[in-house]
């Protein structure tokens, strides 16, 4: 690849952080690939790095995992003890996103502040990418609208790929050189991944700022400065789509140098609700009811996907066919399934207290909640969130699992509906669909995390999904 980017590093001391790693990995190979032969670093012993490499490239076919491990192993990395060894000498230093988190890259620190440049995966992809790039950054939704503005792209005819900022996704370094001039680039773009960075895409999305990572940032006020970022080295020319229902969203984008597009509830002359209609601009794309995840989260990620995509090229007869398919992403208050009349929702990564009272919120018709698993040390105050949603809901019962179900009987006691101990997610399933009617819903949210009876959120979500499978058969 000729490119001023890579050109750039060419002849220079160049050194890459966290080989075991999602980032460090691919941007290692990438720069490989275009004769730049860096020096990696790695806290992993050789021992430690096949178990932890497998870990974190979850996108990648076992086989390819294995093959790359081997790979690895035969390079000259400097492994475990020897860690950072030389890194006084680099030039440029790719950075993992968490890198700052580390005690063992206080170092490192000293010498970013004397001068030594960084840069990153998502810098390179950024500086790389011959096409529109849509990047969506904030604290909640950001997935689900990258998820979106893609399949609405795709179904107006433009070739659309996509990326997000976690193990489970191909980072878009590995299929950057399929992308052409007239490709669109979709990313999720964390927090994390915003620090340092020297571009911005040609079309920002900013989805919602309320306070989280405050231990990466200091303050609520620095980790808005850092999603700010998103749209910081933007042109005149470019894009800028922000939650105009969002204080700190809207108040950010109020410096942006770009032309900014709202959304919200009455962001008019952007995507607003008119009555029970999604507008983009002066056209109706889809009425409110059509969409299948329930909630007022769902109906601003909407907003904002068409924003996005009505930018970056998409049509509204795409945006109306996508949003009335969209069920949800899994583990995040996805539509399973609909059998005889009654939806089935998995929110499994709804692995704490807040996450399952948001859940619990969302739900627009009665329901059953599945809930429970493992919090050390839970007292019932800390399920008071779950409590005070389920309280303003229209649920018919709560069926308790786990390690903590003593402890959310005695949080949610009292409530104008059956709450149940039960020892399974199975029985707790059988039971929620012999309560369950049309019309209703059942809705696995489980306020904890998973390890008392799985591996992760994920197995645990495998397991419901099974069990509406299994239920879908014998309904016929």
């Amino acid at each position: 690849m000729h490119h001023p980017a890579v050109e750039a590093l060419r002849g220079r001391r160049v050194h890459v952080l966290g080989i075991s790693g999602t980032e460090g990995s691919a941007v290692a190979e990438f720069l490989l690939a275009q004769g730049v032969e860096p020096t990696c670093h790695d806290l992993q012993t050789p021992e430690e790095f096949p178990e932890v490499f497998h870990r974190t490239h979850r996108w990648m076919p076992a086989e390819e995992r294995e093959e790359r491990v081997r790979w690895w192993l035969e390079q000259p990395v400097r492994w475990g003890p020897r860690y950072l060894e030389g890194i006084e000498d680099a030039e440029v230093v790719f950075l993992p996103q968490a890198w700052f988190r580390r005690p063992e890259n206080a170092r490192l620190k000293e010498l970013l502040a004397r001068g030594l440049q960084a840069s990153s995966l998502t810098q390179l992809v950024l500086d790389l990418a011959p096409c529109p790039v849509v990047g969506v950054t904030g604290t909640n939704g950001k997935f689900t609208v990258v998820t979106l503005v893609q399949r609405i792209l795709e179904v107006s005819g433009l070739r659309a790929y996509a990326s997000g900022n976690d193990r489970s996704h191909v980072p878009a370094l590995y299929f950057l050189h399929e992308l052409r001039p007239e490709d669109r680039l979709v990313l999720e773009v964390s927090n994390r991944q915003l620090l340092g960075v020297r571009r911005s895409p040609s079309v920002a999305v900013l989805t919602n700022v309320t306070p989280h990572h405050l231990d990466d940032h200091g303050s609520f006020e620095a980790y808005a400065e850092c999603k700010a970022r998103i749209f910081l080295y933007q042109g005149p020319g470019d894009v800028l789509v922000a939650n105009q229902d969002d204080p700190v969203a809207w108040r950010l984008a109020a410096r942006a140098p770009s032309r900014v597009v709202p959304f919200g509830r009455a962001a008019y002359g952007g995507a607003w609700v008119d009555g029970a209609w999604i507008r983009w601009s002066d056209e109706r794309v889809v009425s409110r009811w059509e969409l299948k995840v329930p909630g007022s989260h769902a109906l601003l990620n909407a907003l904002a996907a068409c924003a996005a995509a009505g930018v970056a090229g998409g049509s509204v007869q795409a945006m109306a066919q996508v949003l009335r398919e969209f069920r949800g992403l899994p583990h995040r208050l996805w539509l399973v399934d609909e059998v005889q009349g009654v939806r089935f929702f998995e929110d499994s990564l709804a692995t704490n207290p807040a996450a399952a009272a948001a859940a619990v919120e969302a739900m627009d018709r009665p329901f059953v909640l599945i809930a429970g698993g493992r919090r050390p040390n839970a007292t019932p105050e800390d399920f008071r969130p779950v409590r005070e949603a389920l309280v303003r809901s229209p649920v018919r019962a709560v069926y308790l699992i786990g390690e903590c179900a003593p402890v959310l009987w005695d949080a949610l006691r009292g409530l104008p509906a059956e709450v149940v101990e039960v020892r399974t997610l199975a029985q707790a399933f059988r039971r929620a669909v012999q309560l369950a009617r049309p019309g209703e819903a059942v809705l696995l949210s489980p306020g904890c995390e998973s390890f008392d009876q799985f591996t992760d959120y994920r197995e645990r979500a495998e397991v419901f999904t099974a069990l509406v499978a299994q239920h879908r058969r014998r309904a016929g």
